[in-house]
């Protein structure tokens, strides 16, 4: 596709199950001009396993725009939004075509490509641009992040902020997970962090495990050999209460499902599901202490 930034196969695949919600507004010429052609394959495969598997990224997706949402907008002054492992999701441009007046900055932070994100970003919505710092940082260096962060000149440990480590809890270990949410908590806020995770099979209902299965062998073939982290609820209560959180809610598919459609096609009891979105009150922890961003 001419004048079309092509992008890696998982992060089309997931883009095009999102197809959906970017039709309009920033994200929609954000969409507009990315190459997705990389997943089609990885589509094809996962269509074979289970059909309807946009349902679940459309659930995700909207129930933690929805969450950001309800924090920006009952946070008392601007808040600022935190995407560790942004990769190329336009949730910032979703969050500021909602809360603009809001929003006092999003960085985002990625391994790669964060400098072709910051061009899409002026070429997509160079109205919001400015508010968006695109930071190269490996996760894996809890101390690297803190410096790209702290080197925006953007991050503000005072204002009320959310942290949204969308779709890497798959791929990283739990104490990494928690460490990069307590880099981002605060002294003086109720900072929140929100985001996905999934269950083991065991917590599934027996004849709905093959869908996640069947997905997750694609994913994994293609770009995660290491394979899948899972979490039950107590060991991801677990994780975020080493982060410093407290407060902590699940959200299952099924009732994500009939908040956003008005009832229940695909996930009819909550052990239909096998994806769940947590969300956690953040203040101050050691950690964040010790490294005094």
């Amino acid at each position: 596709m001419e004048d079309h930034t092509k992008i890696e196969p998982t992060a089309a695949l997931v883009m095009i199950w999102a197809r959906e919600m970017y039709g309009t507004g920033s994200p929609g010429r954000f969409y507009s001009i990315l190459d997705l052609s990389a997943g089609e394959k990885m589509k094809a495969e996962c269509d074979v396993a289970c059909p309807w598997y946009n349902q679940v990224t459309l659930n995700r997706k909207w129930m933690i725009h929805r969450l950001a949402g309800e924090f920006i907008r009952g946070a008392d002054g601007p808040c600022q939004v935190i995407l560790p492992a942004a990769g190329k999701s336009p949730l910032a441009l979703e969050l500021l075509d909602d809360h603009n007046d809001r929003i006092r900055s999003v960085i985002e932070i990625d391994i790669s490509g964060m400098e072709e994100k910051k061009r899409l970003y002026e070429k997509a919505s160079p109205e919001f641009a400015g508010k968006i710092s695109c930071v190269t940082a490996d996760l894996f260096d809890l101390p690297g992040v803190i410096e790209a962060v702290r080197e925006t000149g953007m991050y503000d440990p005072a204002l009320p902020t959310v942290i949204i480590p969308e779709g890497i809890s798959y791929y990283i270990p739990p104490s990494l997970l928690s460490g990069v949410i307590g880099l981002f908590s605060s002294p003086d806020h109720r900072n929140t962090v929100i985001f996905d995770f999934m269950l083991p099979c065991r917590l599934v209902n027996e004849d709905r495990r093959k869908f996640p299965k069947g997905i997750w062998r694609v994913i994994n073939h293609d770009c995660n050999p290491d394979g899948t982290v899972t979490y039950t609820p107590e060991e991801i209560e677990e994780t975020l209460k080493d982060a410093g959180c407290t407060r902590i809610d699940l959200h299952s598919m099924h009732f994500i499902e009939k908040d956003r459609t008005g009832g229940n096609a695909f996930f009819l009891c909550v052990e239909d599901g096998w994806t769940v979105i947590v969300e956690g009150r953040l203040p101050l922890s050691n950690y964040h202490r010790e490294c005094e961003i």
